[in-house]
């Protein structure tokens, strides 16, 4: 669902809200953690300047050579360096440093930097000793902070060591209305539960809000500000000619306001209702304003659908129509079906789909885009943090439903607990506890619970096929007696890589359909697993993030996952919430028959933060469940353009608005091959990016040059996974006499890429900045609860 799911970005299910059980959103927030303050600066731009001690430095955006395992960067960065009462001279130096990724400000902290190398291609002997020592003094003594998107940008294709996923790709049942209509999900049997003081029964594994009628046998559904009637799910649905009197008798604040106002307002016998799909495992929906109507999309033979919410295009070169969900793609010869799976052989022709408007949303799901590898190495990023051994072990614990029951894991040795609400594996004779992104082990299913040092190798064997695969992206990356660093990666919150790494995707789910298990009970118990079809989940890379839920999906997309349950008292609760990889934020409500108590909650929290205590500070530097607060020192952003590269070969180049390349040689900038190295194709290219070139200042300051268009570069970006080559620790691979005669083509062309990511990472900030803003202002014109349940604003896409 396109429009509506991105107007939900930030409000509705990013990550399914499939975040470890929380026990009935009460006990998890005793020892929530504050948001961290933020940051005094995060990337304010390039290039960056210093003064110090009358010498002052002017030092540009970091060249990436190698980001190994993600953590570890190691860069060249060109630089100017004046010193007191002297002139400027202009070097590379190599560095190194440890990176630490905020996720949710898109930045990267550098800290434990080290010089590696320093060359001043101009000067030599005791002069160039002087300087190098001048240098090092001036640099900045404290961490920096760069831009995530710039140094995703940057990053050389193939560096990141790329797991993928074996996911299943059979197509989920497709529905397709040129009428308006909604999907009603329920996984299995319906799963009624007591409401306080009444007969009526809600339907706890309803992705709408349904009800159950037990003296009429008859089943209520609000489809928006519909209601809609039907003695069978499977059925007819009808406009009833009156409402069950409960509806109106509905518990106050505890999040039926809605329903008791729809209810209040009565039956419209004058509108039109939808016709409902009903679905007892996960499907798709697609939905037309009438017929289907197409639009070309120029130099290509695809058009795509302009009167849908869904991503559904056709190819006049094989007759097929393409439908993009949850990252998949697949292909039928009409609407009906049946549908195949085509991620693997997409036609060439969806690599051409140009920037601009929202279609290019779909670009991060075409395998071989730069979006597509962007997205992917986004998913490998870690988020970590350091964990108080001690306070963990205090709040962790697991509910079971009855006596402790396992189950086997195909394929491997291990077992996993069917009733427990917390990912619970036996390994032989010890039981691993998955909670939060913290691993524990103990003697007993039941604790207690002790955080590990280390993880059994044999529990990352676990298939995607269990319900439990999510576990093997946490992982435990150090320890000292009273701490543990656990980070943990996409895969954890439901997003996988699929496909080969040279052409993989990010996608939403395995593809496998996992049953829910259900406690049967005068209360029942229902805890759905990870979905991948039914949610209408869509990504996002203006935040990283896969959204779920939509217009046709109901106000609880997830069926299920936006309701909480509380095993221990047998109480029920349903909850909207805004959740996201790195935490979220959750209104419940709940009701225990046994005691006849209701309860309600708001809470925030994130898997790290729920421990209260995964706050350490090391060196005068605090980390916090992922985010990072420091203090810059005296940085500042120097005027003038980004445009100074340290080269391979340790010289310097600057490309002028032309796209000509120059060095700095003899102590000032000298023609680089005027006569043709650089081809026609690069020289057009840099003047069209020149023309178009914009002041990207805001928030980021500097004055970096963004095209506005970049069309031009897109043949060399579509091709960045053949061409890039790691260049890591060859900055004195070559000398002055190795391009004695003109630069060879290898430079200029490694140039010409950096240059192109430099300029795409900027467009990257600059568009993902104003979409954040967008969502903003939207969120804040709206009905903040309406929003949160998931009606949201559709604003259908008319070209």
């Amino acid at each position: 669902m396109r429009s509506s799911c991105r107007s939900l970005l930030f409000t509705l299910l990013p990550v399914l809200a499939l975040m470890p059980t929380i026990q009935a959103g009460v006990a998890a927030s005793k020892g929530d953690v504050g948001n961290p303050p933020q940051s005094k600066t995060l990337d304010p731009g390039w290039p960056r300047e210093i003064t110090r001690n009358g010498v002052r430095l002017v030092y540009y955006q970091p060249q990436v050579d190698e980001w190994k395992n993600l953590r570890e960067l190691r860069a060249r960065l060109a630089f100017v360096l004046t010193p007191s009462n002297g002139k400027p001279v202009v070097g590379v130096e190599e560095v190194r440093g440890q990176t630490h990724t905020d996720l949710e400000r898109r930045t990267v902290f550098i800290d434990n930097i080290e010089i590696v190398h320093v060359r001043f291609p101009s000067v030599s002997g005791a002069e160039e000793a002087k300087l190098q020592d001048l240098l090092k003094s001036t640099f900045p003594g404290k961490p920096i902070t760069v831009s995530l998107d710039r140094l995703i940008a940057g990053v050389q294709a193939g560096q990141a060591d790329t797991k993928t996923v074996a996911i299943k790709t059979d197509p989920p049942q497709i529905f397709v209305s040129t009428e308006p209509a909604i999907l009603l999900a329920i996984q299995g049997v319906p799963v009624l539960a007591p409401i306080k003081g009444l007969e009526l029964k809600f339907v706890l594994n309803s992705n709408w809000d349904l009800f159950l009628a037990p003296a009429e046998s008859r089943y209520y559904l609000l489809a928006g500000e519909n209601w809609l009637t039907t003695e069978s799910l499977s059925g007819s649905w009808t406009i009833p000619d009156r409402l069950p009197s409960d509806l109106k008798k509905l518990p106050n604040g505890e999040n039926w306001d809605h329903v008791r106002k729809a209810a209040a307002a009565g039956v419209s016998k004058s509108s039109k209702a939808p016709k409902v799909f009903y679905a007892d495992q996960p499907a798709e929906l697609i939905v037309f304003a009438g017929d289907p109507v197409y639009k070309k999309i120029a130099e290509t033979q695809l058009q795509y659908a302009t009167n849908t919410d869904s991503w559904v295009f056709t190819d006049s070169a094989d007759g097929q129509i393409y439908y993009l969900v949850a990252g998949r793609w697949f292909r039928a010869s009409q609407l009906q079906g049946p549908w195949t799976y085509a991620g693997n052989d997409l036609p060439a022709d969806f690599q051409k789909i140009p920037r601009g408007d929202d279609l290019d949303e779909v670009l991060a799901s075409v395998p071989g885009t730069p979006e597509a590898e962007d997205a992917v190495l986004l998913a490998q990023i870690p988020t970590t943090a350091v964990v108080k051994r001690a306070d963990a072990e205090a709040q962790a614990k697991v509910t079971y439903n009855g006596v402790p029951k396992f189950e086997s894991i195909a394929g491997t040795t291990l077992s996993y607990a069917t009733n427990a609400d917390a990912d619970v594996i036996r390994v032989e004779d010890i039981y691993y506890l998955c909670l939060n992104a913290v691993w524990f082990s103990s003697s007993s299913p039941t604790g207690p619970w002790t955080v590990v040092s280390a993880v059994p190798e044999v529990i990352y064997t676990i298939p995607p096929s269990s319900p439990i695969y999510h576990v093997t992206y946490v992982k435990v990356e150090g320890s000292t007696p009273e701490e543990v660093t656990c980070s943990y990666t996409a895969g954890y919150s439901g997003a996988y890589i699929a496909g080969a790494a040279a052409g993989a995707a990010l996608v939403w789910g395995t593809g496998y359909y996992y049953p829910p298990y259900i406690y049967p009970g005068p209360v029942p118990v229902y805890r759905p697993y990870y979905a991948t079809y039914g949610v209408a989940a869509a990504y996002y890379p203006y935040s990283g993030t896969y959204a779920i839920g939509g217009y046709a999906y109901g106000p609880y997309a997830s069926a299920g996952r936006a309701a909480w349950y509380n095993p221990q008292t047998g109480a029920y609760g349903r909850a909207y919430t805004s959740q996201y990889p790195y935490g979220g934020r959750t209104s419940a409500w709940g009701y225990n028959p046994s005691t006849d108590t209701a309860w309600t909650t708001n809470q925030g929290h994130g898997y790290y933060s729920q421990w209260g205590t995964s706050t350490v500070t090391r060196g005068g530097e605090t980390y916090q469940a992922g985010h990072v607060v420091t203090n810059y020192g005296g940085t500042a952003v120097a005027k003038g353009p980004n445009n100074v590269y340290a080269g391979h070969d340790g010289n310097v180049y600057k490309k002028d608005d032309n796209g000509n390349w120059s060095k700095w040689e003899n102590g000032g900038w000298q023609p680089v091959n005027s006569q043709g190295t650089l081809s026609s194709q690069n020289k057009e290219n840099g003047r069209r990016n020149a023309n178009a070139g914009t002041n990207n200042q805001g928030t980021l300051g500097g004055t970096n040059h963004a095209s506005s268009n970049d069309q031009a570069n897109r043949a060399s970006q579509g091709k960045r996974a053949q061409n890039r080559q790691s260049q890591a620790g060859n900055g004195r691979a070559k000398t002055a006499a190795d391009t004695k005669g003109g630069e060879s083509s290898d430079i200029t062309n490694s140039l010409d890429r950096e240059a192109s990511a430099r300029q795409r990472g900027s467009q990257n900030i600059n568009l993902q900045q104003k979409y954040q803003q967008k969502e903003l202002r939207r969120s804040q014109g709206s009905s903040t609860a309406r929003q949160s349940r998931g009606s949201g604003q559709r604003a259908r896409r008319r070209d």
